[in-house]
């Protein structure tokens, strides 16, 4: 089996700092933007930074919450709150189409 023109999938890490109103914002936010452009067919990982301190460290974060784009690579990160306004560039850096183009 040739899995070289296997479509790749993407992997999102949402980086959130505890149980607060923002990481639960965060999150449904970046559920929200794949649902509409990615339904389906993608991974999202949701990491807490006082839970796995290494994996942010690994990653490089430095604030939350941060959507850190790992594949289609390069990674591309995101810091802060997203608003729908800022949907078209995490779109452009999954390397999809999306209605607003």
């Amino acid at each position: 089996m040739d899995i070289t023109n296997q479509p790749v999938v993407p992997l999102l890490r949402l980086y959130v700092a505890g149980a607060t109103s923002r990481s639960t914002r965060a999150i449904a936010t970046v559920r929200r933007l794949c649902e509409r452009y990615l339904p389906g067919r993608y991974r999202l990982e949701v990491i807490d930074v006082y839970q796995q301190p290494d994996r942010a460290r690994d990653d490089h974060i430095i604030a939350t919450p941060t959507l850190l784009i790992v594949e289609p690579g390069p990674p591309t990160a995101f810091i802060g709150e997203l608003r729908s306004s800022d949907w078209p560039r995490v779109a452009a850096a999954l390397n999809i189409l999306t209605d607003d183009d």
